[in-house]
């Protein structure tokens, strides 16, 4: 089974979430931190089928804080529900990602905005069960982000997971997502994400994901996504939450 981090894993979206770019729903994150002294918290379930059994996260919390100006902390704890082919289901606390995002290069008409987004995902969840990696592991991205329009915007980039856990492989991911804002209150979304081999024996996959969000009120957002892969390993993708911002 594949150890993706749980999208509500993922990651931040900005102040005004619909207006703003996000990674959450999506796989692919944006190089775009919360706003100084601002909270965001996703609270979200996302699902990963695969040949091999599947794997619920959820409920999850995204937690982000805007620590200084052009950087936030992240942090995402969660519970994991494992459905092994052909084993028992488990269920419990999953790994913790800790996560520090820094903005180094602001957006100007000629180039996009820049930011590297550390992470670690520390060994709270039990290996043993399939809930967990075992011990902590490493991913090193790069993500890029540029507006044409008010209405168009796209997010991309790429990182390195360092993984040396039993059973376990480094690997590179990344992919590219565009979307468009519908008026006030929606706006859709699709990407193109890839990822290497991350375990001893599995597959890499490149997938197509399709997502948006819906503002609820002035701090609150729908936000959602479904996709599956189309090469290498066989993955249905699906995501929901909510992005509150105080």
């Amino acid at each position: 089974m594949t150890r993706r981090r749980a999208q509500g894993l993922l990651l931040a979206a900005a102040c005004c979430p619909l207006m703003a770019w996000a990674g959450p729903p999506y796989l692919t994150d944006d190089p775009d931190p919360v706003d100084y002294r601002t909270y965001e918290v996703i609270p979200a379930y996302s699902v990963d089928r695969a040949n091999d059994g599947e794997e619920i996260a959820g409920p999850v919390a995204d937690f982000n804080y805007g620590l200084a100006p052009d950087m936030h902390l992240n942090i995402g704890p969660g519970w994991v529900r494992a459905l092994p082919g052909g084993g028992p289901a488990e269920s419990g606390l999953g790994d913790t990602r800790v996560a520090l995002k820094w903005r180094f290069h602001a957006e100007t008409e000629g180039s996009p905005e820049i930011a590297i987004y550390p992470a670690v995902e520390l060994p709270t969840g039990s290996a043993d069960r399939g809930l967990g990696n075992g011990q902590a592991w490493y991913q090193f991205p790069v993500w890029f982000g540029k507006r044409w329009t008010n209405t168009w915007s796209s997010y991309w980039g790429a990182g390195w997971t360092l993984n040396r856990a039993p059973g376990q492989r480094d690997y590179f991911y990344g992919g590219w997502q565009l979307q468009r804002q519908l008026g006030d209150d929606w706006n859709l979304g699709g990407e193109v994400y890839s990822q290497g081999a991350d375990a001893v024996g599995s597959a890499g996959w490149t997938a197509l994901n399709l997502g948006g969000g819906y503002r609820l009120s002035d701090g609150a957002s729908l936000i959602f996504s479904f996709g599956h892969s189309f090469a290498g390993a066989s993955h249905a993708l699906g995501y929901i939450g909510v992005d509150f911002t105080w």
